[in-house]
C-alpha cells in the first residue's frame, strides 16, 4: 500500500505541473492577446513605488485604473499590490494632490473598493473628506468652470465619486439619490447623452471624461450600481446614445470631422453595455477596442494630444476586455490546436487512469498471495 501511495502522489505531481496537454495550452483568442499585451505593457510601465507616469503626483488615477486591471488578471499580482499600496497611502495624505477634486479621490476609492482593498486606507476620514465633495444640489465639484474657475459640480467628478462611496458602502440612501438626480439632471432628453456641467458640454481636459461619449458610459455604469435598470427610459436612452456612438466608431458628434474614435470612450461603454445586457454592443465595442491597441501593447485616446499610450487608456482598455465575455462563434470549427488540446488531455487523463487501475489491481494481487 505505501507503494501505491507513492505512485499516486507522482500521479498528483503530474497533474499538478501542467503536464497533462489542456485546451487553454497554446491557444490564444485576440481577446487573450490584447489584454496580456496591454497587462504586459501596464507591468512594464510602472515606476518602483507603484505609480505611473514622469510627474506621478498628478497621475494617481492612472494608478488606480492599472491596479484593477492587473488584479482583475491575477488578485495575487504583486505590481497590483505595489499600485494599490501608492494609490492608498496617496488617500491617506491629506496635502496630497487629489484632494483639489472628487473625481481622482473617486477613482481610487471605486479601485480599491471593487478589488477588496479597502483595508490598506488607514483614515477613516477618506470617506468623510469625499462626501464634503457633496454640493446642495447633489453633485461632487471638482471641476474649474470658466471663466471664473471656481470648483464646480460636474459630471465626471459626481459619477466617479458616487461609484466609489457605492463600492465601499459609504454612502447613505438621500445622498446617493441626490447625486443620480443631479446627473440625470445634466442629460440632453433630445439625444440622451450627458453634459460635463450645465453650462458645458465637455472638457477634453478631464481626463477621465474628455467627451460627449466618455461623459455618458461613465454616468451609465455608475447609474448601474445604484440600482437604475434599463427599464427606466432615461438610461434606456442614454444606452441608444451609446450604440449610436458605436455605429459612427465612436466618433463624438462635437469632433466628428477629425475624429478616429475614442478608445477610452469605447472602453467604458463596452462596460456600460455589458452591464445593462447589451452583449451585441459590449462585444462590438471590444472590437473596436482592440483595432486601437498601439504595437507596443498599450492604448490612448486621441483625446490626449498625444500618440504615446498612457496607462489611463491602456488600464481601461484592459478591464473592459476582461470584464466583457467574447462573443461565441455560433457554429464555428474548433481550431486544430484546440482539437489537439482535447485529444491529448482526453489520452493522458486515460493514461493516468488506467496507470491508477493497473496499480490498485497488481496491489490486490500481491496482497492475496502474501495472506496464502
Amino acid at each position: 500500500m505505501p507503494a501505491l501511495k507513492g505512485y499516486v502522489l507522482v500521479v498528483i505531481s503530474l497533474l499538478l505541473s501542467g503536464y497533462v496537454t489542456t485546451l487553454s495550452s497554446g491557444s490564444s483568442t485576440p481577446v487573450q492577446a490584447a489584454i496580456a499585451n496591454a497587462l504586459r505593457w501596464l507591468d512594464a510601465n510602472q515606476n518602483p513605488e507603484g505609480s505611473y507616469g514622469s510627474t506621478p503626483q498628478y497621475y494617481q488615477h492612472w494608478a488606480a485604473a492599472a491596479a484593477y486591471a492587473l488584479w482583475l488578471n491575477n488578485s495575487s499580482s504583486s505590481k497590483a499590490s505595489r499600485a494599490y499600496s501608492w494609490i492608498a497611502s496617496q488617500m491617506d495624505n491629506s496635502s496630497s494632490g487629489i484632494w483639489y477634486e472628487a473625481d481622482i479621490p473617486g477613482a481610487i476609492l471605486y479601485s480599491l473598493a471593487a478589488s477588496g482593498n479597502l483595508g490598506l486606507l488607514h483614515r477613516s476620514s477618506d470617506y468623510t473628506a469625499l462626501r464634503d465633495f457633496q454640493k446642495s444640489n447633489g453633485g461632487f465639484a471638482g471641476f474649474a468652470e470658466p471663466p471664473t474657475y471656481a470648483p464646480v459640480a460636474s459630471a465626471v467628478d459626481t459619477s466617479m465619486a458616487l461609484w466609489g462611496l457605492i463600492h465601499a458602502r459609504a454612502v447613505n440612501a438621500s445622498s446617493q439619490e441626490k447625486a443620480a438626480s443631479f446627473l440625470f439632471s445634466l442629460q440632453n432628453t433630445t439625444d440622451g447623452s450627458f453634459a460635463l456641467t450645465s453650462n458645458m458640454v465637455y472638457n477634453n481636459l478631464e481626463s477621465l471624461a474628455p467627451d460627449p461619449i466618455s461623459l455618458t458610459a461613465l454616468a451609465l455604469a455608475v447609474l448601474k450600481d445604484a440600482a437604475y435598470t434599463a427599464a427606466d427610459s432615461r438610461i434606456s436612452r442614454g444606452l441608444d446614445y451609446l450604440e449610436r456612438a458605436l455605429s459612427a466608431s465612436f466618433k463624438s458628434r462635437v469632433d466628428a470631422s477629425n475624429s478616429t474614435g475614442h478608445v477610452y470612450a469605447a472602453s467604458l461603454a463596452a462596460i456600460a453595455f455589458n452591464d445593462y445586457g447589451r452583449s451585441a454592443d459590449a462585444y462590438a465595442s471590444t472590437t473596436f477596442i482592440i483595432a486601437k491597441q498601439s504595437a507596443d501593447g498599450g492604448f490612448h485616446d486621441e483625446s490626449r494630444g498625444s500618440v504615446v499610450s498612457n496607462a489611463l487608456d491602456t488600464a481601461w482598455a484592459a478591464i473592459a476586455l476582461q470584464q466583457v465575455t467574447p462573443a461565441p462563434e455560433s457554429g464555428a470549427p474548433l481550431p486544430t490546436v484546440a482539437l489537439f488540446g482535447i485529444i491529448a488531455g482526453i489520452v493522458g487523463l486515460a493514461v493516468i487512469v488506467g496507470v491508477v487501475v493497473y496499480l490498485v489491481q497488481r496491489n490486490k494481487t500481491q496482497t492475496q498471495v502474501k495472506s496464502l
